[in-house]
């Protein structure tokens, strides 16, 4: 197998919802060059703070002030995929699973999967994860149709729009089409290209 090739985000301007908050050195992508975020002593967050399986109780009306909400979405826009995942997973294990936020928490995460799998070639992979995350964001928005300041009907629009040559067996682009995640202003928010 080749070696992979590095994910880079298109050149475009989204605003930033957590710009205190430094990117990793290297976008992780499992199977590739680089050494595992944690696992691995050479990792971009090995030995950083630990951080706990499961975050804090938090409300959804906070998301303005929930952080790790804020910087997955930052890490999702600069195609940060595995890494967003990794910051949305403490707040959606802090919820029962059937509640609107941990429905749409496991549906972005899912989506950013599906879009490391688009970047792995694999259309099978991007195919069901793509179908779940979307099941799970429309199952989300139909008790909240807006949740943590993101418009769940427009990203659910977007994402369909996005994944659909995937019904043909073919692996969309990874390039400026993919949806970037946006939010009402934050306070902290800052225009600028991840």
């Amino acid at each position: 197998m080749p070696a992979l090739a590095e994910i880079y985000p298109p050149d475009r301007s989204v605003p930033r919802y957590c710009p205190q908050r430094r990117f990793p050195s290297y976008r992780y992508v499992p199977g590739g060059r680089q050494p595992h975020p944690l696992r691995d002593p050479r990792g971009h967050s090995y030995e950083s703070p630990p951080r706990a399986r499961r975050h804090a109780a938090w409300e959804p009306s906070a998301w303005r002030t929930l952080n790790e909400w804020l910087f997955g979405v930052d890490l999702f826009n600069a195609f940060f995929f595995w890494e967003a995942h990794e910051s949305w997973e403490g707040l959606w294990a802090a919820k029962p699973r059937d509640s609107a936020p941990a429905r749409m928490l496991q549906g972005l995460i899912q989506i950013a999967a599906a879009l490391l799998k688009i970047h792995l070639g694999s259309i099978a992979g991007a195919t069901s994860l793509s179908r779940d995350g979307l099941h799970k964001l429309t199952a989300a928005a139909a008790i909240c149709p807006s949740l943590l300041g993101l418009d769940l009907h427009a990203t659910i629009s977007h994402f369909t729009h996005y994944f659909r040559p995937l019904t043909q067996r073919t692996l969309p682009p990874l390039d400026a089409s993919v949806p970037p995640l946006l939010l009402p202003d934050a306070p902290d928010a800052a225009l600028g290209a991840p």
